[in-house]
């Protein structure tokens, strides 16, 4: 199976979470981080120049999603593109054939997602394989009734 996973700050570590909590070990995880020309934020860092350069960049992705998904089994690699979030994860997604995308969202409206460029509301309306929207505070704990 390949999936991908957009790194966008808190929505994207409630997506990677989600990855390691539900997905099987050998499953193909691309994380995706879009990088516009306008200087947008990326990983809640400042724009791409000031976070050190791709190297820099990429290797705070491997750290925080690709070595914890590795460690639940998973074969990881990041894509760095030069495109707003949103459509450097549809890009990825057709490039690869992937057979799920997985990202995060924060709980506000549509005027809020529309003002924000929320890049799950950007994929929800065509996404071109199954679409997983995992909420910030998703948690990966079982629940009381699943422990007893």
């Amino acid at each position: 199976m390949k999936v991908v996973l957009s790194a966008t700050g808190p929505e994207g570590r409630a997506a990677c979470s989600w990855c390691s909590a539900n997905l099987d070990p050998g499953t193909s995880v691309t994380v995706v981080v879009g990088v516009s020309h306008l200087g947008e934020f990326v990983l809640g860092v400042p724009p791409f120049d000031a976070a050190g350069g791709e190297t820099a960049l990429m290797e705070a992705v491997r750290l925080e999603y690709c070595r914890p998904l590795e460690a639940r089994g998973l074969d990881c690699h990041a894509s760095l593109v030069l495109e707003r979030q949103g459509a450097a994860v549809l890009d990825v997604a057709r490039k690869e054939h992937a057979d799920l995308i997985v990202v995060g969202k924060r709980p506000h409206g549509p005027v809020a997602d529309a003002v924000r460029g929320e890049v799950a509301a950007q994929l929800v309306h065509h996404p071109p394989c199954p679409l997983v929207v995992v909420p910030v505070d998703f948690d990966t704990a079982p629940a009381a009734a699943d422990v007893a």
